[in-house]
C-alpha cells in the first residue's frame, strides 16, 4: 500500500496539486505538501490548528475524464504537523477503493468515482465559504489552461464600465474570474474600482485576499474604506472586505498604515474587524505597534472566549508567537491585555 496520499493518487494515473484553503487559495508545493505527508514538516499555513486543503486530480491521460476537487480538513499536532493514525487510515479507506481485491490492480472502469466514494465516507471533507470555491475553481482553470467561466464576461463588462452593466447580475464564480486574472484587468479595475458598487466590491475583495495585488488595486480600495470611515455609520461590511481585499498585497507599506488608521479608531474595536485581521493580516502583526494595538482591543472589546479563540490561533504561527508573547508579558502592558492574558493562561482559559 502507498505511504502518502500523493504516490496512491499517482499510481491511479491521476495528477495532484496541493493548494491551501485556509487563510486564503494558495498553491502548496509538491516538495512541501510531501514532506508533509510524511509527517517530517509541518503545513505551512496553519488555522485554526488544521490544514485546510484543496486537492486538485486531472487525469494523465488527456481522454481519462474531468479534473476532480478535494477539500480536506486534516488536524495538526503541536507542532503543525500531521496526525499519522488519521493519514494512514485514510489511505487504508482510499486503497480499499481503488484496489478493492487487494491485489494491487485496478480493474475499475472510472477510479475518479470510487475516490470519491471513500472521500465522503472519510469524515475529512469540508466545504469552504463560497467565494474560496469559486477562486479555488478560478485558480484551477487557469492552472489546466481552460478557459474561465461563462460568468466571466459579465464579470470584465462590469470591471470595464460599471454605469453600464447592471452589479445584480453578476455571479459569484464570475467576480473570481475577474479577481484571478486581476492582472490581464489591472487597467480597467484600477481606473473603475472607486466606481464599483458596494455589493459588487465587497465579494471581488474576498476574492483579491488570495492575490499579491499591486499598489494600483490596493490603493482605490483603501480609499473606499476611507471614505466610508469618515460617515457617521461606517460599512463595516465594505471596511471588513478591503481588509481581505488588500491582505496579500504586495503593497505592505500602505496596507499596515491602514490598518493602524482602522485600529485607532472605533470600528477597529469590532469583533469582526479585529478577526479579519488576525485570520487574514497576521503577517502585519509582526508590526509590534499593529500587534500592540490589536491586543489591546481585541482584550477590552471582546468576549474572553474570543480572546483566547483568535489568540490560540495565532501563537500556532512560529513566525508570530514571539512577537505576540512580547506584547502580551510587557510590564507595561494595559490592564485589560494583562487581565485577558491572564485568563487565557488560567487552566480553564485555553
Amino acid at each position: 500500500m502507498s505511504n502518502t496520499l500523493t504516490d496512491l493518487i499517482s499510481s491511479a494515473a491521476f495528477n495532484l496539486r496541493w493548494f491551501d484553503v485556509g487563510r486564503r487559495v494558495q498553491p502548496v508545493s509538491r516538495k512541501t505538501a510531501e514532506a508533509f505527508e510524511a509527517g517530517t514538516a509541518p503545513w505551512p499555513y496553519p488555522y485554526l490548528r488544521q490544514a485546510w486543503c484543496g486537492l486538485l486530480l486531472w487525469p494523465t491521460d488527456p481522454a481519462g475524464g474531468d479534473p476532480v476537487v478535494w477539500f480536506l480538513q486534516l488536524p495538526l499536532d503541536e507542532q503543525g504537523k500531521l496526525l499519522l493514525p488519521i493519514r494512514d487510515r485514510f489511505l487504508k479507506q482510499l486503497h480499499g477503493a481503488l484496489y478493492p481485491e487487494g491485489n494491487g490492480s485496478n480493474g475499475q472502469q472510472d477510479p475518479g468515482k470510487h475516490l470519491q466514494q471513500a472521500l465522503e465516507n472519510s469524515g475529512l471533507v469540508f466545504t469552504p465559504a463560497a467565494e474560496k470555491r469559486a477562486v479555488f475553481h478560478a485558480k484551477a482553470a487557469k492552472l489546466l489552461h481552460r478557459p474561465a467561466s461563462d460568468h466571466y464576461p459579465a464579470a470584465r463588462a462590469y470591471a470595464k464600465d460599471p454605469a453600464s452593466f447592471p452589479w445584480d447580475q453578476l455571479a459569484l464564480q464570475g467576480i473570481a474570474d475577474l479577481a484571478v486574472r486581476w492582472e490581464e484587468e489591472r487597467e480597467a479595475l484600477a481606473a473603475n474600482l472607486s466606481r464599483f458598487a458596494t455589493p459588487a466590491l465587497v465579494p471581488l475583495c474576498q476574492c483579491l485576499e488570495s492575490e499579491a495585488i499591486d499598489h494600483r488595486l490596493a490603493e482605490p480600495l483603501i480609499h473606499r474604506a476611507q471614505q466610508t470611515l469618515a460617515d457617521s455609520e461606517p460599512d463595516l461590511n465594505l471596511i471588513i472586505g478591503v481588509i481581505r481585499g488588500v491582505s496579500h498585497s504586495v503593497a505592505g507599506g500602505m496596507r499596515q498604515q491602514w490598518l493602524l488608521q482602522v485600529l485607532q479608531g472605533k470600528v477597529g474595536r469590532q469583533g469582526e474587524v479585529l478577526a479579519a485581521i488576525g485570520s487574514r493580516c497576521s503577517d502585519d502583526l509582526q508590526v509590534p505597534e499593529l500587534a500592540q494595538l490589536w491586543l489591546e482591543n481585541l482584550s477590552d472589546s471582546q468576549p474572553q472566549q474570543t480572546f483566547n479563540l483568535l489568540l490560540t490561533d495565532l501563537l500556532f504561527l512560529p513566525q508570530l508567537r514571539n512577537i505576540l508573547l512580547g506584547v502580551l508579558r510587557n510590564p507595561e502592558r494595559k490592564e485589560c491585555v494583562a487581565r485577558a492574558f491572564g485568563e487565557f493562561l488560567a487552566p480553564s482559559g485555553n
